[in-house]
């Protein structure tokens, strides 16, 4: 009973084992149309931070070089 019970344990796994390698390659193959629009999205944002952020540190710099020759 229990050599049949890992048998087919052993049969099962390996059956899934090789659909989940044959079928994942097809399924995968591209980015699917929400997947690109959230990647466009964050690069947006992320043009939009470095926009603001880089004034906000250069005004950041100077005033610790003042703050540091007081």
């Amino acid at each position: 009973m229990k050599k049949r019970f890992l048998f087919f344990s052993k049969f099962t796994f390996i059956l899934f084992l090789i659909f989940v390698l044959i079928f994942s390659t097809n399924s995968f193959g591209a980015y699917p149309k929400l997947v690109s629009k959230l990647l466009s999205a964050f690069e947006a944002i992320k043009s939009w931070i470095i926009k603001i952020a880089t004034p906000a540190a250069a005004v950041a710099v100077r005033y610790r070089n003042i703050y540091e020759k007081i």
